[in-house]
């Protein structure tokens, strides 16, 4: 039975490897009875745009890019009330840390073969006001990192460019005082940095998104880092992230299905999925339980 499948390729993300995969990646799925209709994206928003207007009309909508691309699609999709088709991703971007909760091997065609041969996977998405993200929200300190970096910097230096980019900014950290409401209880308290996310991996580090972490639990796993006090803090704080060891005396680290962010002083900056996410006072953030299907290789349901 002949399939439909749109593939929206990000050509410029990473290293732009994608574009020697293009050809053999169609023939793979023309051989696995699909047609395959190609859109290669201009601007940003522009993954959203055609999978709002058209994904629909799709058994599979794939997308090769970042993570950026990658949310632009999951936000295209969340558009689609009605035959929301499944999901293929070819991650091709500098740090990929979603694609890593799907696949066991990154290798192009290996996931080409895991979404050919893979199973349907039913993964959370959040909900961010009017916005979504597919693995994480994040404020304070490195924030702007990701969507500050030359993209050259993340070719040649991976996922350590988001750490060497942001040294630039500790001579200006700053607190930002916030107070987070959820299932009935109240934090209130200074921060230097504050993530909410789905995935085990974050920024390319594995556990910096938390433990035992599922996709499709209803539940974010979210870590405030508190604005330390003096130097010995900041120490322990960043001995803490280097060895996942996250001290209740300095971070709050906890499971939710739903929270509100709101800043005391100025508006909060925000990334999601490593894109900018806007300033802003107020945020509320909800899981989507089960939102957007993959065709994955083999995660654990």
């Amino acid at each position: 039975m002949q399939k439909h499948m749109l593939f929206i390729i990000n050509a410029h993300a990473g290293k732009g490897q994608i574009r020697n995969y293009i050809l053999p990646v169609i023939d793979q799925f023309n051989a696995h009875d699909y047609t395959v209709e190609v859109y290669s994206t201009q601007s940003p928003g522009d993954a959203t745009r055609i999978t709002a207007n058209r994904g629909a009309q799709f058994d599979l909508v794939m997308c090769s890019g970042g993570d950026g691309t990658l949310n632009e699609t999951v936000s295209g999709l969340m558009q689609i009330t009605d035959n929301r088709p499944v999901l293929g991703y070819i991650p091709a971007g500098s740090t990929n840390d979603f694609a890593n909760n799907l696949y066991p091997d990154l290798d192009i065609m290996n996931v080409v073969n895991d979404i050919l041969g893979g199973k349907p996977y039913a993964c959370d998405v959040g909900g961010f006001n009017d916005r979504f993200f597919i693995y994480c929200a994040a404020f304070g300190a490195f924030v702007n990192t990701s969507f500050e970096t030359p993209q050259i910097n993340k070719n040649i230096l991976g996922r350590l460019a988001y750490f060497l980019e942001g040294t630039k900014h500790l001579n200006t950290l700053k607190a930002n005082h916030l107070v987070f409401k959820l299932n009935g209880s109240t934090i209130d308290d200074d921060f230097l940095y504050g993530m909410v996310t789905n995935s085990d991996s974050v920024a390319g580090v594995r556990g910096f998104g938390g433990f035992d972490v599922h996709l499709n639990d209803g539940l974010f796993e979210v870590l405030l880092i508190k604005m330390p006090r003096n130097l010995l803090e900041l120490r322990q704080i960043i001995a803490g992230l280097i060895k996942l060891d996250f001290s209740p005396s300095l971070f709050y680290s906890f499971k939710t299905d739903s929270l509100q962010v709101e800043s005391q002083e100025e508006m909060l900056i925000w990334t999601l999925d490593g894109e900018n996410g806007g300033e802003m006072r107020t945020v509320k953030i909800q899981n989507i339980t089960r939102a957007i299907t993959f065709m994955a290789g083999c995660p654990d349901q």
